[in-house]
């Protein structure tokens, strides 16, 4: 009798063991996909001369091609334009072999470089203003 509960209680215990690794891997798997789903802003933004404001993320991908992160629609834009990623605490920016450049400041982007609060990027014909985001809610 003692046996038989024993092996009993062995199995149960197994049992509750697997459960919460699979409960937990599921748990897992779905802050995984949210994460994906609605990555997390970097605190920094684009600003266009325009006016109309673009929040960074961690990766950022800026074109003309439907599955750029920041669509801009301009005939001087290359498909995949540029790219501006978070690295530490700094974000930097880098040229995507575009077609007319990418310009930080009035230099052209030969290589990765990083961005500084307020410099001033041209990409085609478009000018935006790379910001903390805590800027634009400041009072002016």
């Amino acid at each position: 009798m003692f046996e038989l509960l024993s092996k009993i209680s062995k199995f149960v215990f197994i049992f509750l063991i697997y459960y919460f690794l699979l409960n937990f891997l599921r748990i897992m798997m779905a802050d995984l996909k949210e994460e994906k789903t609605h990555p997390k802003a970097t605190g920094f933004v684009l600003v266009e001369e325009n006016g109309k404001i673009y929040p960074l993320f961690d990766i950022n991908t800026i074109g003309r091609a439907n599955d750029a992160d920041i669509i801009i629609d301009d005939p001087f834009i290359s498909s995949k334009h540029a790219l501006i990623e978070k690295r530490g605490s700094k974000m930097v920016i880098r040229d995507l072999n575009s077609t007319n450049g990418t310009f930080v400041n009035g230099k052209r982007v030969k290589k990765t470089i990083r961005l500084k609060d307020n410099d001033q990027i041209v990409l085609g014909k478009r000018n935006f203003t790379f910001l903390r985001g805590e800027r634009l809610e400041a009072p002016r």
